[in-house]
């Protein structure tokens, strides 16, 4: 969690040139996280956590006080928050897999819907990064866009209703049943929690949706594309092969370069709609696609984009 969500979602906090207090917090955040995980971890990974300890302190880990919890802020609902902001990634990403869109393809937007999907709003920006859409709605009625079915487990149930399971079936059957705060569903009177139950999530007919984890939202994707959209994706397939490429040449992540592409028609005309795009991610100082650059004396490679062949010359500018 700390390396696969806090670090690479603070990366432009990290890398920012500027001095602020934002970057700072994010410093001292991760220096709190790592100082604390290497004292509890020091029992158990003894010689890496001294190292780790000693390059964050400059002292020994093994002469260090054991944390104190007590000591260390809490906010129960940014955590909450957070988790569900997580959640929502991770079931997006799910149901992009599901319907065979890659990662990069950038999509109009993604809705957010249920009771608690307004406590996100102020997480828009970093959803709408992270699963690549141009725009985070949040609706408060699932109904709008699915419906669930309460499946009864008779098996888990029987013994502790008895007779009263054929009431507590019909009453599902017919959709007769509410859902609580904890999780559990109310049918018929009775309370049922755990394995005793499960919920079908059923689409509306065009409705590209799943539910998080905890059940409490549901995530729907746009899967419609535009040809701004699409030629976008096609850039981001671009960066992503120029910066492998950056890599095998042995450039440092640092180092501006100047870059030649030689590709199919459809592909290069949406890298030149994405020029600037491409220039910035990849730290272009030159784009060439049009075959004007000497690339002789530049470092070269291939790409696959789909069906089509990409070719890299770049060099350090």
């Amino acid at each position: 969690a700390l390396n696969n969500w806090y670090i690479r979602r603070s990366r432009p906090r990290f890398w920012s040139a500027e001095k602020s207090a934002d970057k700072q917090a994010a410093y001292d955040t991760l220096y709190t996280c790592l100082s604390a995980l290497m004292r509890v971890a020091s029992p158990l990974v003894p010689f890496l956590s001294d190292e780790i300890y000693r390059g964050l302190t400059g002292e020994s880990v093994h002469l260090a006080n054991w944390p104190d919890a007590d000591a260390l802020l809490r906010d129960a609902e940014l955590v909450a928050d957070m988790d569900r902001v997580r959640d929502v990634c991770f079931t997006a990403r799910g149901l992009r897999e599901a319907n065979k869109i890659r990662v990069r393809q950038p999509l109009a937007s993604l809705t957010i819907a249920g009771p608690h999907a307004t406590r996100l709003a102020a997480f828009t920006s970093l959803i709408e990064d992270e699963v690549n859409v141009k725009h985070v709605h949040s609706e408060s009625a699932i109904e709008a866009f699915a419906s669930f079915n309460l499946s009864v487990n008779a098996r888990a149930l029987g013994p502790r209703l008895g007779q009263e399971m054929k009431t507590v079936l019909a009453a599902a059957k017919q959709g007769q049943w509410a859902r609580n705060a904890d999780g559990s569903v109310t049918v018929a009177g009775h309370v049922l929690s755990g394995d005793e139950f499960t919920l079908r999530l059923v689409p509306k007919p065009g409705v590209a949706c799943q539910s998080l984890a905890s059940g409490e939202m549901i995530v729907v994707l746009d899967f419609t594309l535009t040809q701004a959209l699409e030629q976008e994706g096609v850039a981001r397939d671009v960066v992503r092969a120029i910066q492998q490429a950056r890599r095998d040449a042995g450039l440092a992540v640092s180092d501006r370069i100047r870059v030649a592409l030689t590709l199919p028609d459809a592909q290069r005309e949406a890298s030149r709609a994405f020029a600037a795009f491409i220039a910035e991610n990849v730290l272009a100082v030159e784009l060439d696609l049009d075959g004007k650059l000497d690339t002789s004396a530049m470092h070269a490679s291939e790409a696959k984009l789909d069906d089509a062949t990409l070719r890299i010359a770049l060099a350090k500018a």
